[in-house]
């Protein structure tokens, strides 16, 4: 290294250490509150003042969080020269508001090196203050129970009190860590006289579902606001303010844990009902027509993620297609209501008596500490049989009113006889006409009985021949299945499958079972799921279709098939 560059190195560094110290022994930092004592649920200012060239994010205030509610912080800078001399001063303002009565120490503040000197806090009760009976703005906090099961609805009330009139404020809800908490029912306002002195009210009404056992603290909710100062000079129209901090009192709750000898889903609750809706007339359900029931859970002081499923039991003669559950949590005098409806559309297969099973769930009453269920009874509903077009009524034959009986004629006087002589013939000829018809009448009704009887002798099934009537069906079913129309075909498919197997009267089942097509009824088993379910899919009708056309082309009925499957809708 040249030795000539030695001096001006040293030269340079000492300036550098100079200016250093200089920089250094120029900040002062002071720390002061605005008021002291203080009352337990007042806030105060804390002020940390610093001189000099520092960062803004110097101070740091979480270590206060222990013994005070800490506010939002607010940094301000000012710059000052006096001949030629410059001044830089940064101020940190917070907000502060204990949490406990007592005498609080606020440690020193590192500010770049420079340390603040230390502050003692005195907390007094609300009721100790010199103006105890005068108080501007407080807060009280309730709850309703001191002890609670887990997930267990605790209402909690705060109710903030106000001696003048409020220009603006926000108010945040309780804190309490694994909890569900959320504000039931708007905020109530009234006015209420408090020691002598009348206040305005605002009380708001909170649910908190804990979700953890054990003993905890619910901390208060805290209000920031502006309230106008009489005690200041206004200017014009412009009202003075004065901005005012305060923090409601904790609540200290034990959660109790689940019971021990309890092994039901956990559902506790001040009251649990189940319902059901019937879908229609309930004494007049038709075999193959869908049945649509509603079976609803409702309980109280729970939200609807804490409902258990609701489990049904029905029949193996049914067919069921149960649609998405529906839960929703609703508020009605400040507590939370919480319900499940589950909808199921259940298609009976055969006429007679369906009996449902009743619906049962358990739940823990935490009035009397037991537990409860909560019961449908069971249900007997009468199904009656299928009708898929109207019937043909037998004729009957005509009421004629006989003549009356000729008796033989006796001797009379000359002048009776000579009456019967003198009597109309006409009234001979309309008894002889009547009489004939009468006899044509019942040798009609005769042959006609006697065909219905051969119809309904015949041994077996046999497919139905192209006759002018099953043509027409099966080109409405074509025209049906062709649109995707889901009535239209269930209709015709019934008529002409009806047709099909020769008997008009067979509901879709019956075809069914006599047709025994393996694929046929899968394909049907889909179309009805689709059409009856609540969120209805979409249905393609091309399989459907295609099997329709082969048993048509081919026109055979395994009656007697050695490996029979289980009918869609069994008879019997």
């Amino acid at each position: 290294m040249n030795m000539s560059k030695m001096p001006k190195l040293i030269v340079y560094l000492g300036l550098f250490i100079l200016t250093s110290m200089a920089h250094a022994q120029s900040i002062e930092v002071s720390a002061s509150v605005d008021k002291n004592p203080v009352m337990v649920d007042e806030s105060f200012i804390l002020s940390v003042i610093a001189n000099g060239e520092v960062d803004k994010g110097a101070f740091d205030s979480s270590f206060l969080m222990k013994d005070f509610v800490v506010g939002r912080t607010s940094i301000s800078s000012q710059t000052k020269m006096i001949n030629f001399d410059t001044t830089r001063t940064t101020t940190w303002s917070t907000v502060l508001i204990p949490k406990n009565q007592g005498r609080f120490t606020i440690p020193a503040f590192n500010i770049d090196g420079s340390m603040t000197r230390q502050l003692e806090v005195l907390v007094v009760p609300a009721t100790a203050s010199s103006a105890s009976s005068a108080r501007d703005l407080f807060i009280t906090t309730n709850v309703d129970v001191k002890e609670a099961y887990l997930q267990q609805q605790i209402r909690y009330t705060v109710k903030l009190h106000l001696g003048k009139d409020l220009q603006r404020g926000s108010l945040s809800g309780p804190t309490l860590e694994n909890a569900d908490i959320r504000q039931i029912g708007k905020d109530k306002e009234y006015n209420e006289v408090v020691d002598g002195r009348r206040y305005r009210i605002i009380e708001r009404s909170f649910a908190i579902i804990a979700q953890q056992s054990g003993s905890f603290t619910i901390e208060g909710p805290l209000f920031e606001g502006e309230v106008i100062d009489n005690s200041r000079q206004s200017f014009g129209f412009f009202n003075r303010s004065k901005a005012v901090n305060r923090v409601g009192p904790s609540q200290s709750i034990t959660v109790l844990p689940i019971p021990s000898n309890y092994d039901q889903h956990w559902l506790p609750s001040e009251f649990v009902q189940l319902d059901d809706e019937w879908q229609g007339n309930t004494s007049e359900f038709v075999a193959g027509e869908p049945i649509t029931r509603t079976i609803t859970l409702t309980a109280i002081g729970v939200v609807e993620e804490q409902l258990p499923e609701i489990t049904s039991r029905y029949p193996n003669s049914v067919k069921t297609y149960p649609d998405q559950a529906e839960t929703t949590t609703v508020e009605k005098d400040d507590t939370l209501i919480a319900q499940r409806k589950e909808s199921i559309a259940i298609i009976p297969s055969q006429a007679g008596q369906l009996i449902i099973p009743e619906v049962r769930i358990p739940w823990f009453n935490t009035i009397t500490q037991k537990t409860e269920f909560a019961v449908l009874a069971e249900k007997i509903l009468q199904i009656l049989p299928a009708i898929t077009q109207p019937t043909s009524a037998i004729p009957t034959s005509p009421v004629i009113q006989t003549p009356p009986e000729i008796k033989p004629q006796t001797a009379m006087p000359n002048d009776l006889n000579n009456q019967n002589i003198n009597m109309p013939q006409y009234w001979i000829w309309l008894t002889a006409s009547l009489l004939v018809l009468w006899l044509l009448t019942l040798v009609f009704w005769y042959k006609h009985v006697m065909s219905l009887k051969a119809k309904t002798k015949k041994p077996a099934y046999s497919p139905a021949k192209n006759t002018q009537n099953e043509q027409l069906l099966w080109k409405n079913l074509e025209k049906a299945l062709n649109k995707n129309a889901s009535l239209e075909t269930q209709k015709y498919l019934a008529l002409w499958l009806g047709n099909f197997v020769q008997d008009k009267q067979a509901p879709l089942a019956q075809s069914l079972k006599v047709i025994n097509s393996q694929s046929l009824n899968q394909e049907v088993n889909t179309f009805l799921a689709s059409r009856y379910a609540k969120n209805q899919s979409s249905w393609e009708s091309t399989a459907l279709h295609q099997i329709l056309c082969e048993i048509r082309k081919d026109g055979s009925i395994n009656q007697h098939s050695k490996h029979e499957l289980s009918p869609l809708y069994p008879i019997s």
